[in-house]
């Protein structure tokens, strides 16, 4: 048949399942591309039956053509070169088949990342239980019986190409969902920088104008010939305060971007390399002892055998660090305690590292927000650094694992990595 057959919709470019005007009412259908056929819409799923036997075709042919397109091929050859060319919703496959049997078409397509999605039911003489199991095991979602029956094998297929048009939609759902849940992230993070940037840069700005002011009323008195060593006096403490305002209002401004430029391994000239996780640790907490100190907050380790990762020594570094540094100063406000650092492997290729306090908590309507930029469940001049903003940035697209906070106000707060001992370096992006 040709694309115009299958009513092909004017203006389409590129799809992959719309509905459109066709002979007077909406047809819902989907793009195709055949290697004999090129690109041509399809208003009916596409079956492909698989079978030595062309009597048992030409009875699946007449029972199915009604609902669907079908596509026949006598041999597992035939098969895969079919599905080479064009992708089936569905393949109903014979296992007894000379030269390649039905099991080992099944095992191809299923080791063809492009393939394996699609379902295959297994349509065979051998329907004994333990044929089935054997044929569930090499990757099919069904198993029918011959000599088969019409009405359980037009439901068995209307289940499976139900079942597929469902998880299509979900998957369709689930990357819009992400893209709008991304986009609202990039939202809050622009509006949180903004927000951060604009008290320095806008004192700062302040502090420029009146230096200016303060210069131009110096210049008059110099060109009047009425300066006073008291008039000069004056000025200079204007100017030293004014430049000291404009430099500490700069700095501030460099510390919000610099925080966000070490959201990645890569702003930390970091390269994945193997290192001791143990070693890390004692760095990080030898690093932070005055900071202990001074807040009067012991640090306990439980972690029993030491492990080593292949992944990026300098984010991870700055993870645990920041971890510390949030229990010192939020958890404990007004007295000292304690923060635990627990490390245990997880299976032959994971770790968890828990670092816990058992401080004030965060509130329950908060603990939505605490990956948000520079959310804080306190207020004053601590408060604006990105916090877990760069380290949930950092486990997920440097480290390649993944991060939990539980918390339990009155309590205290534990915060769970989980992480590959091997970092996979394809994930390193920017958030």
């Amino acid at each position: 048949m040709k694309p115009a057959d299958y009513g092909w919709p004017p203006g389409i470019k590129c799809a992959t399942e719309c509905t459109f005007e066709a002979w007077g009412k909406p047809r819902a259908g989907r793009l195709r591309v055949s290697g004999d056929r090129g690109l041509f819409w399809s208003a009916m799923p596409l079956i492909l039956v698989v079978d030595d036997q062309p009597s048992n075709i030409h009875a699946l042919y007449q029972l199915l053509v009604d609902e669907c397109e079908v596509s026949m091929a006598t041999s597992g050859a035939e098969a895969l070169a079919f599905c080479s060319q064009q992708l089936p919703d569905l393949i109903l496959l014979d296992v007894l088949m000379p030269e390649m049997s039905g099991y080992e078409v099944c095992d191809r397509l299923k080791a063809d990342p492009r393939t394996r999605g699609i379902p295959v039911i297994f349509v065979t003489v051998q329907g004994s239980a333990a044929d089935e199991a054997q044929g569930f095991g090499h990757g099919a979602v069904d198993y029918i019986p011959k000599p088969f029956v019409d009405v359980v094998v037009k439901a068995r297929v209307r289940t499976q190409l139900a079942l597929k048009l469902a998880s299509e939609s979900f998957a369709r759902s689930q990357i819009e969902l992400f893209q709008r849940d991304k986009l609202a992230s990039v939202g809050r993070t622009i509006s949180g920088i903004a927000q951060e940037l604009s008290s320095p840069l806008g004192n700062a700005l302040i502090s420029a104008c009146t230096l200016q002011d303060d210069l131009a009323q110096l210049r008059a008195l110099v060109q009047a010939g009425s300066l006073k060593r008291s008039d000069l006096d004056r000025h200079l403490r204007v100017s030293e305060e004014g430049v000291g305002l404009v430099l500490s209002n700069l700095q501030r401004t460099l510390s919000v971007v610099d925080s966000f430029l070490q959201s990645t391994a890569d702003n930390f000239g970091d390269q994945r390399r193997s290192f001791s996780l143990l070693e890390l640790i004692h760095e990080v907490v030898a690093g932070l002892a005055g900071a202990l100190a001074a807040h009067q907050v012991h640090c306990e380790l439980d972690a029993g055998d030491d492990l080593h990762l292949l992944s990026f020594r300098g984010a991870l570094a700055k993870v645990l660090s920041t971890l510390m540094q949030n229990a010192v100063k939020h958890a404990y406000r007004e007295s000292g305690g304690e923060v635990h650092i627990r490390v245990r492997p997880l299976g032959t290729d994971q770790l968890t590292i828990a670092v816990q306090d058992h401080g004030v908590g965060i509130p329950p309507g908060m603990l939505g927000r605490v990956f948000d930029p520079f959310f804080s469940t306190r207020f004053g001049p601590n408060r604006g650094e990105p916090g877990l903003y760069i380290v949930r940035n950092l486990v997920t697209f440097a480290l390649g694992g993944q991060l939990q906070v539980e918390s339990t106000p009155g309590v205290g707060t534990t915060v769970r990595l989980t992480l590959p001992l091997i970092s996979p370096e394809a994930r390193r992006a920017t958030a």
